[in-house]
């Protein structure tokens, strides 16, 4: 299953009126020490900055009005630029407190050393180049794209979609790290696979976005369907009508699919890394198999424009009068 390598928030020569900003993809610091001092000086006492100030603030500066792969580490645009057009994606994001971000670097350090005196980088996505911490995602949509005309008609479908499927908050753990590629095989990402949560929350979520995102003429995520080339406009006022089980009448499983991405590399990892990741599953993984992370909302980034669509925690079902 090849991994989505999302836009960066570069992408976007188009600046609208943002609400808040992130930037899901940034490129990372070569050396993992910076990522520990930067966060082993964090107080651990203070709380957590709320979620739409780190969308505000996330963002990079373009650093250039062309595709530049230099730039970015080696990185090369996942989709071409077309003016006008505003690159898209719909995820879910995990800020790794101190404590949690330490562990998973402790992973990526021990990788970094294998590979360590050949051609090879592993480059850590905890961290930005200025060693600032970066939270991690899990993709629910391809690299997608809207016409100005129609992102926020968009946004809208999705969260009326989200805020009527049903699904409430959830927990999440990890499971095993593999290897997976992008699209185009550009990069290789050191991934954490997702245990599938009790209540088949990730399916849903996925198979609502996919439902929303092929109403508005783009390609579904993991599924292999035809795209619809007439968007359904009444879409958001029939899915708040139906009841939820006909919503997942036809939800796919596809667990094995989701992961956090935690580093990556410009080239397939060989046999010594392969062996080395392998190998550290059964001794270095349980620290990080018992992270919980809760899942109360999803990302939809359009441009550089955030918006977060929050899980209903109390969910009522429509029924008929006196409730019966």
């Amino acid at each position: 299953m090849a991994l989505v390598d999302y836009p960066s928030s570069d992408d976007e020569d188009n600046n609208g009126s943002a609400f808040s900003k992130t930037c899901p993809e940034q490129s990372t610091a070569t050396v993992q020490s910076r990522t520990n001092l930067k966060r082993k000086h964090e107080p651990d006492g203070l709380p957590p900055l709320p979620s739409k100030f780190l969308d505000l603030y996330a963002a990079t500066t373009r650093a250039s009005t062309r595709d530049d792969a230099s730039l970015h580490g080696g990185r090369k645009r996942a989709t071409p630029h077309i003016q006008g057009n505003w690159p898209s994606h719909l995820y879910i994001e995990w800020f790794p407190s101190n404590t949690e971000a330490e562990i998973l670097s402790n992973l990526i350090s021990t990788l970094q050393a294998t590979i360590s005196g050949t051609e090879n980088t592993l480059q850590s996505l905890l961290a930005s180049d200025v060693g600032t911490a970066l939270p991690l995602h899990i993709s629910l949509s391809r690299p997608i794209g809207f016409s100005t005309d129609r992102k926020d008609d968009f946004v809208v479908a999705l969260d009326r979609a989200i805020k009527s499927s049903g699904i409430r908050p959830f927990q999440i753990q990890v499971s095993d790290l593999d290897w997976v590629p992008n699209f185009e095989k550009t990069r290789w990402f050191l991934v954490f696979r997702i245990k599938e949560p009790e209540t088949n929350g990730l399916n849903k979520l996925l198979h609502i976005c996919n439902d929303v995102v092929q109403n508005y003429d783009q390609p579904p995520l993991y599924v292999d369907a035809v795209v619809r080339t007439t968007p359904k406009k009444k879409h958001t006022q029939h899915i708040s009508r139906r009841n939820s089980k006909d919503i997942y009448k036809e939800l796919q499983d596809r667990s094995n699919a989701f992961h956090f991405s935690i580093a990556w590399t410009l080239k397939p990892p060989d046999k010594d890394l392969l062996e080395a990741t392998e190998a550290m599953v059964p001794r270095n993984l349980q620290a990080a198999q018992e992270i919980d992370v809760k899942v109360d909302e999803i990302k939809a980034k359009i441009g550089n424009v955030v918006t977060g669509i929050h899980l209903q925690s109390q969910v009522l079902e429509r029924t008929g009068i006196f409730g019966f």
